[in-house]
């Protein structure tokens, strides 16, 4: 009885000085998919007490438990990185398995958005070349149009003399004209 009754005021002496949890912040609080935002735990250790547990839950499923038993573990600092965008809560809990190894202080939580990139919509092809404007007095040829390579060509009639200014080709293509055949454009 005397053993069970000092084990039990040896713990409770022993929770009464253990550090607490008392503050948690993710930097950056926005990231894209990928990148690593870092969680910062602080603890009060003022009694000097080091030896405890906190598992952290990053909010995407997956967590981790820390020991926090050194002065170099405090703040407790962890990278962690997100693969898809969301918003994601983290939980950092002063708890265990083992009671008497338990934290004091309730749970932090900090918030990290994971932003992905914004998607570029290349405009379709026919339209890029609708963009790209053929020269007053021609016409885009809507079966010329290539959607992969953005590829045109604009007409007019035989013989039509060819613009002063040549047009300007993106995505690697090449210039063309014949007055010939009344043709201009650009081609692969």
């Amino acid at each position: 009885m005397k053993i069970a009754l000092t084990v039990a005021l040896s713990t409770l002496a022993f929770c009464a000085h253990a550090q607490t949890l008392t503050a948690a912040k993710i930097s950056p609080a926005e990231i894209k998919p990928g990148e690593a935002a870092t969680l910062t735990a602080d603890f009060d250790i003022s009694s000097g007490a080091l030896n405890c547990n906190v598992r952290v839950n990053f909010g995407d499923g997956q967590s981790q438990n820390f020991k926090i038993n050194q002065t170099k573990d405090v703040p407790l600092v962890v990278p962690h990185t997100y693969a898809k965008a969301g918003s994601y809560t983290v939980v950092v809990e002063p708890k265990t398995a083992l009671p008497m190894l338990k934290c004091t202080g309730k749970n932090q939580t900090a918030a990290v958005k994971v932003v992905a990139p914004p998607v570029v919509v290349a405009a379709p092809a026919a339209k890029a070349a609708e963009a790209a404007q053929c020269p007053e007095g021609w016409k885009v040829n809507a079966k010329s149009v290539n959607k992969k390579s953005g590829a045109f060509t604009c007409t007019a009639k035989a013989n039509t003399a060819t613009p002063a200014s040549k047009l300007a080709c993106p995505n690697g293509l090449e210039y063309f004209e014949s007055a010939k055949k009344g043709q201009l454009g650009c081609r692969v």
